[in-house]
This record gives C-alpha cells, sequence and structure tokens, in this order.
C-alpha cells in the first residue's frame, strides 16, 4: 500500500469483504510529490463496494493526515482578478442562492446555523444576507482564514472525529440547522458525523445534506471511470439512493425530504464529464 494511504472496514457497516467497482485516476494532478508514491497521471483510485450493505467507498484511501495535499490550492475557488475567477464566483453566488431558497422552504423562521466544511464563508455569507445567525467549521486553515477576513465566526477543525481527538464544534451551542453542503462524501467517517450532527441539534432541529453525487445515478451509470463527481481520491464515500437512508438511519435521522437534482449543481457536473476541459478546478490549475 502506498505511503499516507490506509485501507479500512465499511463506513456504515464495519464489515471487510468488498468488491472492486472502479478504477480511476485523479482528474487534477498526479499524486503530490509530499507522498512518496509514484508521480504518474495514469496512477489509478479504486472504488470497492461492501458485499454485506452494498456501500460504496474509496479504499485504500488517503489517511486524514495526508488529504490536505490532495486539495489543491483552488478546489473551492479562488479570488484572483482573472476571467474564469470571475465566472466561478458568479456561479458559486447562484448555487448559493439556490441553497438558500430550499432552506427557506423549509426553515421559514430562522435561528443558529452551523456550516460543516464551509471553505471560506461562501454559503454562510448567503444564509447570513438571509436572517440566519451562522456558525462554521472547516479543516483548512486557509478557509478558515479567508471566512473570518469576512467577519464569519467559523472554528478550525474536523467534524467527523470528537474534539478530544482534534475535531471541533463540541461547544454548548445548539443547531436549529447543521449544513453538509458538497462535504459528506469527502468524510473520513461520515456516520461519525451525522451521529454528532444528531447530538448538536435544537428540537425540530434539520440536518440539511446538500449537493451529494449519487453514485447510481443516470449520469454515473453512463460516464463509468470518466464521472466528473468521483472525484478520486478526494470523494471517500460514493452514496447511492439506498445507502444513503440506511446511512441516516444507523446516525438515528428520519428523512423528511430528499431530491435529487439540483439545475445548477447537476447541470455543472454533467458538462464538465463531457468536455473535461471545461472543469473550474482545471482552469485554476492551468492558470497556476
Amino acid at each position: 500500500m502506498p505511503e499516507g494511504f490506509e485501507s479500512v472496514p465499511c463506513p456504515l457497516c464495519g464489515s471487510r469483504p468488498r468488491s472492486v467497482v472502479i478504477q480511476t485516476a485523479d482528474r487534477l494532478a498526479p499524486p503530490p510529490r509530499a507522498i512518496a508514491r509514484r508521480a504518474e497521471p495514469d496512477d489509478l483510485y479504486t472504488i470497492v463496494r461492501c458485499v454485506h450493505c452494498g456501500l460504496a467507498f474509496t479504499d485504500p484511501r488517503p489517511t486524514a493526515a495526508t488529504m490536505d495535499a490532495y486539495y489543491p490550492d483552488a478546489y473551492h475557488g479562488v479570488d484572483a482578478a482573472s476571467a474564469s475567477a470571475a465566472l466561478e464566483a458568479w456561479y458559486r453566488r447562484r448555487q448559493h442562492r439556490e441553497a438558500v431558497r430550499w432552506l427557506r422552504r423549509r426553515r421559514p423562521r430562522r435561528g443558529l446555523l452551523l456550516d460543516v466544511g464551509c471553505g471560506g464563508g461562501d454559503l454562510l455569507c448567503a444564509l447570513r444576507d438571509d436572517g440566519w445567525d451562522v456558525r462554521g467549521i472547516e479543516p483548512g486553515l486557509a478557509g478558515v482564514a479567508a471566512a473570518c477576513r469576512r467577519g464569519l465566526a467559523v472554528e478550525p477543525g474536523r467534524f467527523d472525529v470528537r474534539a478530544a481527538d482534534g475535531g471541533a464544534g463540541d461547544g454548548l451551542e445548539r443547531y436549529d440547522v447543521i449544513v453538509f453542503s458538497g462535504v459528506l462524501e469527502h468524510l473520513h467517517d461520515p456516520l461519525a458525523a451525522l451521529r454528532r450532527a444528531r447530538g448538536l441539534l435544537a428540537p425540530g432541529g434539520l440536518v440539511a445534506v446538500l449537493h451529494v453525487p449519487l453514485f447510481d445515478s443516470p449520469e454515473a451509470r453512463a460516464f463509468g471511470a470518466r464521472w466528473l463527481a468521483l472525484d478520486l481520491p478526494r470523494h471517500l464515500t460514493h452514496f447511492e439512493r439506498a445507502t444513503v437512508p440506511r446511512l441516516a438511519a444507523a446516525a438515528g435521522l428520519a428523512i423528511e425530504s430528499t431530491e435529487e437534482y439540483s439545475r445548477r449543481h447537476s447541470a455543472a457536473t454533467l458538462v464538465s464529464s463531457l468536455a473535461p476541459s471545461l472543469q473550474k478546478h482545471r482552469f485554476y490549475l492551468d492558470e497556476g
């Protein structure tokens, strides 16, 4: 096994037997030089499926200690004064407005909200403007610094581990809404994160899981290893219609509603899968 990687049991049921589903390369770049392994563009990462519960997940995967090396600085967008950066900022604002409207329909009464994996705080700013009292947790120090410059209360750390083990977010506050927007598939222990979120909810609170790629979607089946939303090795768990409810139930959460299509998020994934040169992250890497 390459240095900086680990093989893990199923994140949902804990069993070891699995079958290989897909092998594909990192769509962004060769493996980082910070990790001692072959730095070849065709280096492959593997998605396996648990034979007991059916969950698909990346294995082996980068450890929590080495994971940051697989995220380019521009992964969550950049502030550079370039045409592609301006286009990305415009697109993100529209995407966040969609999330704000979605949440407004379900929780018209504003309250205290936590955004897990908030990056530089783009969604938090949109939610703050809509009347929410917002907090954030972000493992990337650059994202924390960017969010704090915008006047946001963002704590550094991971959410899928206990505070005693280096996690964040175990204060006395209880949240009316906890948001995972494009985050759950990146976490090393999504079940632990959802259980922790449940424990931090106020009575009647909502865990909003937004923009989760579905591994059994028509786009995923059509594109296979070329599907943009595989995003190996950054996406660690590959959810499907059957496994999302199982994960929620294991965390003690009841699903209030589901929607399987985001006009902006799904369309962008489809276009970028058809034309990889249009991927936003590739734009930024090329500019750098």
